[in-house]
């Protein structure tokens, strides 16, 4: 078991996250899954969240985080769906169609 610190605790707070594109269509392969992945890995960075798996497959994701207390596990979600979402989108515009 690896304690990570903060100023003011030790912690080791691990989630495992499951979430599904809509419909879940199978759409997270190839470029939209290496895109996704790196996503994951960058929001991570940011917030001080470390990735401990990750598994993509066609029509949804796992992911199992360990992150600091300041952070519920709804913010982490949030922030890991949403951000990851509407980057995607961005990039990949086709995907708002239900046929995408």
């Amino acid at each position: 078991m690896q304690l990570r610190k903060t100023r003011w605790s030790l912690y080791n707070l691990n989630y495992h996250f499951v979430w599904i594109p809509k419909y879940r269509r199978k759409i997270l392969i190839d470029e939209i899954k290496d895109e996704l992945e790196k996503l994951i890995h960058k929001i991570a960075k940011k917030h001080k969240i470390e990735v401990l798996s990750l598994s993509i497959q066609p029509d949804h994701i796992h992911l199992f985080v360990s992150a600091p207390p300041r952070l519920a596990p709804a913010q982490i979600a949030n922030l890991f769906k949403g951000i990851s979402s509407k980057k995607l989108l961005e990039k990949f515009p086709h995907l708002k169609t239900k046929e995408g």
